[in-house]
């Protein structure tokens, strides 16, 4: 046989183990999916499946009404990490998140936040999404990246600072093919929902779309808070702003849910851990849950309901 012919071989031979683990991985998966979904939806039966570990409390930003970075808290070692998240999937969660902090600060002697997501992915987590501010390169291997914007110049520095020109070059030069955005409303950036959503889409902006939290008063209600009676307005905002196109990562099901208040809180499916220990849902008390704003959650309620909107939503994260 010629060398020709053997290096052929070899990429053949290459080609078709790559094909199998590709095969051997997606059926895993779809038998995962499908095993949860009927678990969840038909039995209502909770069944693990996210795990988020804030990774560090360190932040480059000050943004207003948080109060989770730069607390003084040590961060996670990368022993820590690893049995974190070893332990997250030896009890079943296979979608993983990191965030902080600003996650992109974290490390440990040598070890970066892209070690911990390579871990992750030969641990055996099915999708690995990063939360981060936006101040740094989104290069990673992470498979979505959430960036943290509020609205354009003149609303955006009323909750995160002076930084919108930096974000939006990041997100821009980034080379990441799938980039979402977060974008918090509060009392100071409700006014910007729209003319940033029309911004996106008419620049191009290179993401998937917009998802839509409320500011939640983790420590008591502020002057960012706004009540059921002052969102249920910008909630049927959003949903105009569906039908007319604009790039709106919620579902209207998820949306209405929110503005409703109909749906349970302390979602069992998903944990958070960080360097205190673990919690059900997100680390905030009990007394929260109340005004709670991660639309992220009624999305997931309403999935569970089977509303075609939120099922169909779904799909773009993973």
């Amino acid at each position: 046989m010629s060398e020709t012919m053997r290096v052929q071989s070899r990429f053949e031979d290459k080609g078709r183990a790559n094909f199998k683990e590709f095969g051997r991985t997606t059926w895993s998966r779809l038998r995962f999916y499908a095993r949860f979904t009927w678990c969840f939806v038909v039995l209502r039966k909770p069944e693990p499946l996210i795990y988020g570990i804030a990774i560090t409390d360190h932040c480059n930003l000050a943004c207003r009404g948080c109060q989770v970075s730069n607390t003084g808290r040590p961060d996670m070692t990368w022993d820590q990490l690893l049995a974190t998240m070893q332990n997250a999937w030896s009890r079943g969660f296979r979608e993983l998140y990191f965030s902080g902090g600003e996650p992109r600060l974290w490390h440990d002697g040598d070890h970066t936040l892209e070690d911990a997501i390579i871990e992750a992915k030969r641990i055996g987590f099915f999708h690995v999404h990063v939360y981060t501010n936006g101040t740094m390169d989104l290069d990673t291997a992470a498979d979505l990246v959430w960036v943290s914007m509020d609205g354009l110049p003149g609303t955006f520095e009323l909750r995160r600072g002076d930084y919108f020109d930096r974000v939006e070059r990041t997100v821009r030069q980034g080379r990441h093919t799938k980039v979402a955005i977060i974008y918090v409303i509060d009392s100071k950036t409700a006014k910007g929902i729209e003319p940033f959503l029309r911004w996106v889409r008419e620049t191009k902006f290179p993401v998937i779309g917009v998802m839509f939290y409320f500011h939640t008063p983790y420590y008591g209600r502020d002057e960012l808070f706004l009540t059921a009676k002052e969102r249920a307005p910008l909630i049927d905002q959003l949903i105009s702003c569906i039908r007319a196109g604009l790039p709106v990562l919620n579902s209207r099901a998820g949306l209405l849910a929110l503005q409703s208040s109909d749906w349970p809180r302390r979602l069992p499916i998903a944990c958070v851990a960080d360097v205190d220990g673990e919690n059900v849902c997100c680390r905030a008390s009990d007394a929260t849950c109340v005004d709670c704003g991660y639309a992220a959650c009624t999305e997931l309620t309403e999935f569970q309901r089977l509303r075609l909107s939120a099922v169909v939503g779904m799909m773009r994260f993973w």
